[in-house]
């Protein structure tokens, strides 16, 4: 991504400051994994937005005062002896040319600069603003929530506000740049979903299915999945988030796939189900057009200004009309017991993007369509999962060159059977 949408992304920050403020975002520290390791360093993506450096211990500084705007970046200046052990981290230069922030300090120079902004009378700064996002998880503690415990000791008067609100607001429309990174994620997903049809079959591990999908994402240049990969066979299916992924795949079972590819940190999330012997029977064609008519009518459905109530709602009952149908349920009510969840959610720098639900949906957004139905006894699970961008004109199927109808899914796999 360009810089100039880092600077763009800043501007519109700007804009939602009051005057006579700052904001203080920080990209996020690494976590021990155990005595001598640690886990993947995963950059905070509000922090990320903003500036565009993925590295842990970045801190950034935006103050705006009448015209005045100023924005800073602080990072580690790197040491000599731990480079010939992890490597390089960002040099000043090189945090400036992705972030397009001109000025660019060290750690010790942080706390500092920070002082100088909120004790400046010229400057009049009131108020700061910190990303104080709350997780109800046991001693969740972040850079910034001890900030403003020091803030709040030193500085009488001062007032401290929760940007999480406005910074997701932000993110929540997505500009015709991370649209094409979605896409490029999309486009990965497809074709490692076209090789594991190919090469999907009976008597195979499930783990063994989830190798062609890792395999395929990181030749093609992209190292990590959006998110733990599902590859659920027979009744694993009808777990919701079942990713052992550790079972034999039998004759006759279908196998729900729930699984996305991450470019420059824009997912793809896509369910797809496929019949391990490249066949579905007759029961399984039913539930399965059940669920991909809910799947295209809820697609048609998304527009601009549509709540998420509304969105539910209408997938709900189509859920529950097929059901019916087939004689499966009497009552609406009795849906509960083969669906359970949401139709969908946005996407973005997150698979799950933050974004109020209360917030009607925006043109702009990308949404998933991901309806499902569970039968545990008879070890049926199936889901189909596209990722859809909301406009004006109509939604715009991202993900519409993956294949989903029965015959489409049936002919491919035999195609590739044939290929052996």
């Amino acid at each position: 991504m360009d810089k100039k949408f880092y600077r763009n992304n800043r501007n519109r920050l700007f804009e939602v400051m009051d005057d006579n403020s700052l904001i203080v975002l920080y990209s996020g520290e690494l976590k021990d994994k155990t005595a001598d390791e640690q886990f993947l360093f995963e950059v905070n993506k509000n922090f990320y937005y903003f500036t565009g450096i993925n590295q842990d211990n970045v801190m950034l500084i935006m103050a705006k005062s009448g015209k005045e705007k100023k924005e800073m970046l602080f990072i580690e200046e790197n040491d000599p002896v731990k480079v010939k052990w992890v490597g390089e981290k960002l040099y000043k230069d090189e945090a400036s040319m992705i972030s397009g922030i001109d000025k660019v300090f060290y750690h010790p120079d942080f706390i500092p600069a920070l002082n100088i902004l909120l004790n400046d009378k010229l400057n009049g700064l009131k108020t700061v603003y910190l990303d104080l996002e709350q997780k109800n998880l046991v001693n969740y503690v972040t850079s910034a929530m001890k900030l403003k415990d020091q803030l709040e000791a030193r500085y009488t008067g001062l007032v401290i506000k929760n940007a999480y609100d406005d910074l997701i607001l932000l993110r929540r429309v997505k500009t015709k740049e991370e649209i094409a990174m979605h896409q490029v994620a999309i486009d990965t997903t497809k074709g490692a979903l076209d090789v594991i049809m190919q090469n999907l079959k009976p008597g195979m591990y499930e783990y063994q299915a989830e190798t062609y999908f890792d395999s395929y994402i990181k030749y093609d240049g992209q190292k990590d999945s959006a998110f733990t990969t599902i590859v659920a066979s027979g009744k694993n299916a009808t777990v919701l988030h079942y990713t052992a992924n550790n079972c034999k795949i039998k004759d006759g079972d279908l196998v729900l796939f729930d699984l996305g590819a991450r470019y420059e940190f824009y997912i793809s999330d896509i369910s797809r189900t496929y019949p391990a012997n490249g066949k579905f029977t007759p029961r399984q064609r039913q539930i399965y057009e059940i669920v991909l008519d809910t799947n295209k009518k809820c697609i048609d459905y998304l527009k601009p200004g549509l709540s998420f109530a509304d969105y539910y709602k209408y997938a709900r009952d189509l859920l529950a009309k097929g059901l019916k149908e087939i004689g499966l349920i009497k009552e609406d009510s009795e849906l509960v017991n083969y669906y359970w969840h949401s139709v969908g959610h946005p996407i973005g720098l997150d698979t799950h993007d933050p974004a109020s639900r209360d917030i009607p949906i925006d043109e702009g957004m990308i949404i998933t369509v991901e309806p499902g139905l569970y039968l545990e006894k008879e070890g049926i699970g199936v889901r189909i999962e596209d990722d859809v961008l909301v406009t004006k004109d109509g939604p715009v199927v991202l993900s519409k060159d993956i294949i989903k109808e029965v015959d489409d899914i049936e002919a491919y796999m035999a195609k590739g059977r044939n290929k052996k």
